[in-house]
């Protein structure tokens, strides 16, 4: 029997196998895939003078700590902003009667405008700097976050185009701030950087989730919606003087880049390994809360309580990664680390979500959902990395295209993850196709991508 009929779509009861069973299932796998990633026999160290990275000036990332501490709070707003909105859907399916296509329209509506300006604002911030780009953003997307319960009393059609105009504002932030990492002297300092970067975005995840978990039933998510909103935009107006400050001093390189022949091949299977990266990020961002408030029976304020455990924990997760590949590559070349890195990001997260499918308690389905994205969060010293150390000089650019075609695919994600859902009435196929997705990325990156450096030299 549905338990829920209100809600516009029921979650057949689950029958097969036990919580206990499954968990143990995945902590043997898990055990035995980190032993096995941690134990391969590490190449020798290659210094190749190539792959190291001279320092370029950038509108706010010459001086290291500033540059990065700014692109990490830029990454923690626009992550917050988002899962403010995925936080409240369940009141929104409520009180304004959406039911879960409705929902994944909204959210690949958001992604639809994301994906049009990250190759655009990766080129953009290797040109002018990043923390430029970031400030100029990050005060019109916060704008619209603030102006989301305007659009919402208008109707779907008006809150689908907010949505959108959110996703382009905020579609540089991802390029624009790898592009203040990679002008970070070495592999070592610029794992260290997206580590931060992206800590300060999963901060942003949690803190979003959070904040929803205690103030949605205090003062609502319009309420909630404007102050997140206001926030953004006094952070992003005090941080725009001091970029413009900033951009007297600033001498950006006009010299055309030259990319080597093996890059098309490469791009290629850098955007798989970011649509792989993307399809799990997306469908756990956005469905979260819907899934622990539909399917396991938890009020909205737990729902979001739950929701946001697994974001801390990518979080610390990312903080974790950086300090790792720093000590792993002080014996064994960057390629090696990354792959590492791959590796562990995305044959645990399979693990923990066919286990998933398993498991009735929120208890237990919490347990490996921060595991699950804790491993996750390895990425940022796995991919994002990679692509800072073969080509450091356009990494915003190239990053940008490849998140562009993962936003395309997040698009997909999220309409399929709705239809699935009305269709079947469970997650347990959406963790399924998830898990698949996860072990095509390891496949990818350790059959096709390479070390060499992807920017020809003069």
């Amino acid at each position: 029997t549905c338990a829920r009929s209100n809600r516009g779509y029921c979650f057949a009861r689950r029958t097969a196998g036990s919580s206990y069973n499954a968990s143990m299932r995945f902590a043997t796998l898990s055990t035995l895939t980190v032993a096995t990633a941690l134990s391969m026999p590490p190449a020798r160290r290659r210094q190749s003078p190539r792959l190291r990275a001279e320092p370029v000036a950038r509108g706010g990332s010459s001086t290291n700590g500033g540059g990065v501490a700014f692109a990490a709070s830029a990454m923690l707003l626009v992550s917050a902003h988002r899962t403010v909105f995925s936080a409240a859907m369940p009141e929104l399916q409520a009180s304004l009667g959406f039911d879960a296509r409705t929902v994944g329209a909204l959210q690949a509506a958001y992604l639809a405008g994301y994906g049009l300006t990250n190759a655009a604002g990766g080129a953009a911030a290797d040109r002018v700097g990043g923390a430029k780009v970031l400030a100029l953003c990050l005060v019109v997307w916060s704008s619209l976050v603030a102006l989301t319960p305007a659009a919402a009393s208008l109707g779907v059609a008006a809150l689908a185009l907010c949505r959108f105009g959110f996703g382009v504002a905020s579609g540089p932030a991802l390029p624009a701030s790898l592009a203040v990492v990679s002008s970070q002297p070495d592999a070592d300092s610029r794992a260290k950087g997206i580590a931060t970067v992206l800590c300060g975005f999963n901060v942003g995840s949690a803190a979003g989730l959070l904040s929803a978990a205690a103030l949605l039933t205090l003062l609502g998510w319009r309420t909630l919606s404007v102050v997140a909103g206001g926030l953004g935009a006094v952070v992003a107006l005090y941080a725009l003087t001091q970029t413009t400050e900033q951009t007297t001093t600033i001498q950006t390189t006009k010299k055309p880049i030259k990319f080597t022949k093996s890059f098309p091949f490469q791009l290629a299977a850098l955007t798989h390994v970011h649509n792989c990266i993307n399809w799990s990020f997306f469908v756990m961002q956005a469905w979260l809360p819907t899934y622990f408030a539909t399917e396991l029976g938890l009020d909205m304020k737990s729902s979001a309580l739950f929701s946001a455990l697994p974001f801390a924990t990518m979080a610390l997760g990312s903080l974790v990664s950086g300090q790792a590949s720093a000590a792993l590559l002080r014996r064994m070349a960057p390629f090696e680390v990354r792959k590492r890195m791959v590796a562990l990001s995305s044959i645990v997260p399979a693990c923990a979500l066919l286990a998933l499918s398993y498991v009735k308690s929120p208890a237990t389905a919490l347990v490996l959902l921060v595991t699950a994205l804790g491993a996750h969060s390895f990425s940022s010293a796995g991919l994002h990395a990679h692509v800072t150390d073969v080509a450091p000089t356009a990494s915003g650019r190239i990053l940008g295209f490849t998140n562009t075609v993962g936003v395309l695919v997040g698009i997909v994600a999220n309409v399929a993850t709705g239809r699935v859902l009305d269709a079947t009435g469970s997650f347990k196929a959406v963790f399924a196709l998830t898990a698949a997705i996860y072990l095509s990325e390891v496949i990818a990156f350790f059959g096709f991508v390479r070390a060499g450096p992807l920017v020809a030299e003069d």
